[in-house]
């Protein structure tokens, strides 16, 4: 897939995510009836620069995620020789530890065994 694919697919999260959140600036109410605080127009601008900030966001989300488990991939396979069961979990573990490294050593290993876990999870789903 790699750092396109994933970074495509983390933009249209986004977008769906940011359409699908909550956004609405808040209210008030003026003599029993509410009155918008902003115009429609800059409630609109709002929106979508919050859905654009959302998209940009899940766009490097995927993009490193996919960036790193298929180059790790790629290296496991030439250095082991073998297309098997252990190139995913290896590269899910790798990718778990390096999303989670700046959180520290536990949450890295955490994060390495909950990754590896995954897609070994994913693999059987899919077919190898």
């Amino acid at each position: 897939m790699g750092l396109v694919g994933g970074g495509a697919m983390g933009l249209g999260m986004g977008v769906f995510l940011g359409a699908m959140s909550d956004m609405t600036p808040p209210v008030t109410v003026y003599k029993g009836k509410e009155v918008p605080i902003a115009p429609i127009k800059e409630q609109a601008r709002a929106v979508l620069r919050q859905t654009g900030e959302k998209s940009l966001y899940w766009c490097r989300n995927f993009a490193f995620i996919t960036g790193v488990f298929s180059g790790s991939e790629c290296i496991v396979e030439k250095i082991r020789g073998r297309n098997d069961i252990w190139n995913p979990t290896i590269s899910g573990c790798v990718t778990g530890a390096a999303i989670q490294a700046k959180q520290g050593p536990g949450a890295a290993a955490f994060g390495c065994v909950g990754f590896a876990a995954f897609s070994i999870v994913i693999d059987k789903i899919m077919g190898h």
